[in-house]
């Protein structure tokens, strides 16, 4: 009997832990631990929501672990009544106390992550820990990357990579010509990586009957390491 009682504690104490707050954008899409999140310009803003789900007040931080081909100037994190106009490895947001009573949330709208940094070319990523004061090894982690290329439907940068795109809206073959070989990386809106092909010289047509009806964001690479990016159509 002393078993189970305590094996259910455990269980009780296991599951509080993760579930002090919830973690979302302020459309109500929950920001899971390990999320890459895809942004471009004139779509860079993460707007957010964090939620004292627990019973008790909460000091709710933002942390900055790993910037990648970044310095982490002109990027805006406005959390806990501040903007912050840079952020830096290891850099603790807001760097005071921000408390959040049992089931209140941040305002509703401004609280945002948003990258001003135009770059050069190279996929920006800037890595994130969220998390209560006294539960750090709860925190949901998440990556913000920025990609130069992924505004719009920009032809002329695949062609710069040697691809040709016949029609970026697709039933089931996704097709193009390439005159080299590389790779493509398929991924939802949420910068969730859903399907990834190689590709060699000529024709290609990739089946992604698989993949729900949907807009996905199809990224090359090339060997030489040049990258770029366009939406495409699932129907």
């Amino acid at each position: 009997m002393k078993k189970i009682s305590f094996s259910i504690l455990f269980c009780l104490v296991f599951l509080n832990a993760f579930s002090q707050f919830t973690f979302k954008k302020s459309d109500g899409t929950t920001i899971n631990d390990g999320a890459v999140l895809t942004y471009g310009p004139g779509d860079n803003y993460l707007n957010f929501r964090v939620q004292n789900t627990s019973n008790q007040e909460l000091d709710i931080k933002v942390k900055c672990t790993n910037l990648v081909n970044t310095n982490g100037t002109q990027f805006e994190l406005c959390y806990g009544g501040s903007c912050f106009d840079s952020v830096a490895v290891n850099g603790i947001y807001p760097d005071y106390y921000n408390p959040l009573l049992p089931g209140q949330s941040n305002p509703a709208q401004g609280d945002h992550f948003v990258n001003f940094n135009a770059g050069n070319g190279e996929i920006m990523e800037f890595h994130f820990s969220v998390y209560a004061v006294g539960f750090e090894n709860d925190a949901i982690n998440f990556v913000y990357r920025y990609d130069s290329n992924l505004s719009v439907n920009s032809f002329e940068n695949l062609s710069s990579l040697g691809i040709n795109i016949e029609n970026t809206t697709v039933k089931n073959e996704f097709k193009f010509n390439s005159t080299q070989a590389g790779n493509l990386s398929i991924f939802n809106l949420n910068g969730q990586l859903i399907s990834e092909y190689n590709y060699f010289e000529g024709i290609q047509n990739l089946n992604l009957s698989n993949l729900s009806s949907a807009i996905y964001v199809a990224s090359f690479s090339s060997a030489e390491g040049k990258s770029s990016s366009i939406k495409i159509i699932k129907e």
